[in-house]
């Protein structure tokens, strides 16, 4: 038998007996993969501690199998994130990461980029303030590059129909399209998402820095917590536009929750 060695996160774990489990992992060379991990329940499993969401973990399991679940043969410890997972809100927007994932799951081919977005964005919270307005950043960062990653980054400067630049205390945005619209094209368009200005300008100051894997420039200002949620909502929606409909992240409502206490 043929074994793989790779590298990824756990996303979901469901008891399968009362020994067992069936796992979601998402692994940088084999994209989303199902395993079966076999007595992982009991108190003497040697991997007690280590299936756990968050954790960056190597999964040996088989290269072939003619079922689409495969026997998790081993798991070991890459990187534990420890201050990530003492913080509640932290760990609470890593599950959304990680749920970002398992419901967009990209393709095996893709699988790379998106393993290590999803490390960069954990080593990221490990090391980032806990206020809300980084952590919303954070959220809407990650949120854009996993679109760019998808093939259909949008764009928040010039209308989508003439060229022109956009203004204006709210600003059309035409979701299909990728980018806003002007007032005078928007009599042409049925469809469209209204964003508040300084939310379009924050988003596009944040795309920029995150292009160049800086942060924002200090220009940019800060959002509110309102207009911090739009732009997370918009972004939600324009990934769910291009990413075979909306889902639905219970992780996002869980979060919000825990920055709330």
């Amino acid at each position: 038998m043929v074994l793989a060695k790779d590298t990824g996160f756990l996303l979901r774990k469901v008891a399968f007996s009362e020994s067992s489990f069936i796992l979601k992992a998402f692994t940088r060379e084999h994209g989303l993969v199902s395993l079966m991990a076999k007595g992982a329940k009991r108190p003497t499993s040697r991997w007690r501690g280590l299936l756990q969401p968050v954790l960056h973990l190597q999964f040996l399991f088989p290269e072939f199998s003619r079922s689409e679940l495969r026997f998790l043969g081993e798991v070991s410890l890459l990187r534990d994130f420890s201050s990530l997972r003492e913080n509640p809100v932290k760990q609470g927007l890593a599950h959304v990461f990680a749920e970002v994932l398992l419901k967009y799951s990209p393709s095996e081919s893709d699988a790379a980029q998106f393993h290590d977005l999803v490390l960069a964005a954990n080593e990221g919270l490990e090391n980032a303030a806990s206020e809300r307005e980084t952590l919303q950043q954070n959220l809407c960062g990650f949120l854009l590059k996993y679109c760019a990653l998808c093939g259909f980054q949008p764009q928040f400067r010039v209308c989508v129909r003439c060229g022109e630049a956009v203004s204006g205390p709210k600003i059309p945005f035409q979701m299909d399209r990728g980018g806003p619209v002007c007032s005078r094209c928007q009599r042409q368009e049925s469809a469209t998402h209204s964003l508040r200005e300084n939310v379009v300008h924050w988003l596009d100051a944040l795309q920029t820095a995150e292009e160049k894997s800086s942060l924002p420039p200090k220009s940019s200002g800060s959002l509110g917590k309102a207009d911090a949620g739009q732009a997370e909502e918009f972004l939600l929606h324009y990934l769910g536009t291009h990413a075979g409909g909306e889902k639905n992240l219970k992780s996002i409502a869980v979060w919000h929750e825990l920055m709330e206490t």
